[in-house]
């Protein structure tokens, strides 16, 4: 009977929670609530930049360079329909170049700020003037004639003294020419002067002069030379001269013509 109401009354009282493990409780009071970590920010993500370009008409315009110059560097060129997409442009100030051979460099500035919608835009080139025309070459040098020397003349020697008495000049003739000897360039002639011999001149011989007799003056380019037997003088061809004798004598001049065409042998 005691054991009878033992067992009921340990069936009638309320059940005790059993105390925690040691281990348990000690874990749970050493943690504490950590902050929760900020996530990191993506990196900020760049926009495409579409760009068409013209010419002055309103033709799209292929092959244009375009040069993005800025925080990063792009650079493409225009599509047959004239259009170029610059892919991840980041937000900021930038200088954008158009080139192309035959027209005019353009560079424009953008501002893109970020939240923005994409940017786009379109750019007219203009025409370049042509260059100028390099300058015409200058006309070819005019071959210059090959100068040969005319064949020489058979040598020839005299007595001048004989010659002249055989050939002097009368006292009715003004003045007198006689050619002595001529080779190819030149002629050799005695000149008899008995009256004033004025306004001479030899475009294309140079003359030399010797006096072998007689007196007078020489006017040469525009001064007076005394003349006497000995006297020798140059007279560049296109210099003009004359011969005024002085006494009853004649003025007897051998004179060189270089440059003279040989007439007579």
């Amino acid at each position: 009977m005691v054991t009878l109401l033992l067992l009921t009354w340990l069936q009638a009282a309320p059940a005790q929670p059993a105390p925690p493990p040691a281990f348990a409780q000690a874990t749970t009071s050493a943690q504490k609530p950590q902050p929760a970590r900020p996530r990191a920010a993506a990196p900020a993500r760049g926009t495409t930049l579409s760009v068409t370009v013209t010419d002055s008409v309103g033709a799209v315009l292929e092959g244009v360079t375009v040069s993005l110059i800025g925080a990063t560097d792009r650079r493409g060129t225009t599509t047959e329909e004239g259009r170029l997409r610059l892919l991840n442009v980041p937000a900021g100030t930038h200088r954008i170049r158009f080139e192309r051979e035959g027209f005019h460099t353009f560079e424009k500035e953008m501002v893109w700020r970020a939240g923005q919608a994409a940017p786009s835009m379109t750019v007219t080139l203009n025409a370049a003037p042509p260059p100028p025309e390099p300058p015409p070459p200058p006309p070819p040098e005019p071959a210059k004639p090959e100068f040969t020397l005319p064949p020489p003349s058979a040598p020839k020697t005299m007595a001048l003294p004989d010659y002249i008495e055989r050939n002097f000049i009368s006292n009715k003739e003004g003045h007198k020419e006689n050619i002595v000897g001529c080779s190819g360039v030149g002629q050799a002639m005695v000149w008899q002067v008995r009256e004033a011999w004025t306004d001479r001149q030899h475009e294309s011989a140079d003359a030399m002069l010797y006096v072998i007799g007689g007196a007078g003056t020489l006017s040469l380019d525009g001064r007076d030379v005394v003349l006497a037997a000995g006297s020798f003088a140059v007279v560049p061809r296109g210099t003009g001269y004359g011969f005024t004798p002085r006494g009853r004598n004649p003025i007897i001049v051998l004179a060189f013509l270089a440059g003279a065409p040989c007439a007579v042998d």
